[in-house]
């Protein structure tokens, strides 16, 4: 999903470009979110033992960050914690996100739209971010249409038509998510957070949920679909939760 909040959350996976470079630490400015900086303590940087942090890592360099702490300005950052799949993930989201702004300028230059930013946002909560509502534009024409209106929802479709590759094999599942916590709801909703792109999990009925994930081909879709069952279960065991997975 998107970024549109201020700050990242501890355990988030951010991309930074590093800033400056001291023996003991290194800071960051967070690429998604304006204005915000961090902070990498030397022990954060590898996971062998460091003695001078400009060693590693140099400034202008882009990479990918988790959150450590976010409670303070500036955010506690960690390099050894994240390894190449999560980084690659990151980069491919931060990368979707610049096309889709790219993408929703398009359209309301289309339409004559003035407020994007409100339409991005209609965009966001229907489908879980802006690229992956021109991605399924055509196969969820009605949704489309439902979330932004009839003429802005055309103009997503053909800014769509015009730059991505369209076929799209789907598939689903079945999961069954209990928590018997008092806040169950809220574990739920960070079970479900940031699948990416191409993947969305939508409410059957309390425990049962749908996931369903596209791709240009089926080895793709099923790619992301066990993905994404591997994060969500993960997450389940992670917050106390039982997990379930069935495949349509």
């Amino acid at each position: 999903m998107e970024i549109e909040r201020e700050k990242p959350e501890e355990g988030d996976f951010v991309v930074i470009e590093i800033t400056e470079v001291d023996k003991n630490s290194a800071y960051a400015e967070l690429e998604e979110y304006d204005g915000l900086n961090g902070i990498i303590h030397i022990s954060e940087v590898a996971r062998s033992w460091v003695d001078d942090a400009s060693n590693e890592i140099s400034e202008g360099e882009k990479t990918v960050a988790q959150v450590v702490d976010s409670s303070s300005e500036t955010v506690d950052l960690s390099l050894k914690r994240v390894n190449d799949e999560e980084k690659r993930s990151a980069m491919e989201r931060m990368q979707k996100r610049g096309k889709a702004e790219d993408y929703l300028e398009e359209a309301a230059q289309r339409t004559d739209a003035e407020d994007i930013h409100s339409k991005a946002k209609l965009l966001r909560e229907e489908f879980g971010s802006v690229f992956h509502a021109f991605e399924v534009s055509v196969a969820r024409q009605e949704r489309l249409k439902e979330a932004v209106g009839k003429e802005f929802a055309s103009a997503v479709q053909e800014v769509a038509k015009d730059n991505i590759d369209l076929r799209q094999e789907k598939l689903e599942g079945e999961i069954e998510l209990r928590f018997t916590q008092e806040d169950g709801a809220s574990r739920v909703s960070k079970v479900f957070s940031d699948l990416g792109d191409g993947v969305e999990a939508t409410y059957i009925s309390a425990p049962e949920y749908r996931l369903t994930a596209w791709g240009r081909n089926t080895e793709l879709a099923k790619e992301k679909i066990d993905d994404a069952v591997l994060k969500t279960r993960n997450r389940a065991e992670e917050l106390g939760g039982s997990f379930e997975f069935e495949r349509a």
